[in-house]
């Protein structure tokens, strides 16, 4: 089966404002997974806090992230996925293109 990454909500912010704070509010505004699947969640390595992924978790999502270096311990992901979050970095790239739209 092939998943698609598709942005379903996402949350306008100031420029200077961390990304972590706003992701933490769009959690709870995902879909639910069906039965017994669970959602991949792709997330940025700033946020592979054990907080932010067990609230994920919680909710039926399973994190799509890698350990960062200096972790002790790290844990498996699925490493094919994380590949295309680059997909989800172009879609906010295209966003910010259209700035002065949004900005008038």
């Amino acid at each position: 089966m092939a998943i698609t990454t598709t942005p379903v909500v996402f949350r306008l912010s100031p420029g200077q404002a961390a990304d972590d704070p706003e992701g933490r509010k769009l959690i709870p505004k995902l879909p639910r997974p069906y039965q017994n699947n669970q959602v991949p969640l792709l997330m940025d390595r700033a946020c592979e806090g054990d907080e932010i992924r067990d609230f994920a978790s919680s909710l039926g999502l399973e994190p799509v992230v890698p350990s960062k270096s200096n972790r002790k311990e790290s844990w498996e992901y699925d490493k094919e996925l994380y590949r295309r979050r680059n997909e989800v970095e172009r879609y906010f790239r295209r966003l910010k293109g259209f700035r002065r739209v949004f900005t008038r």
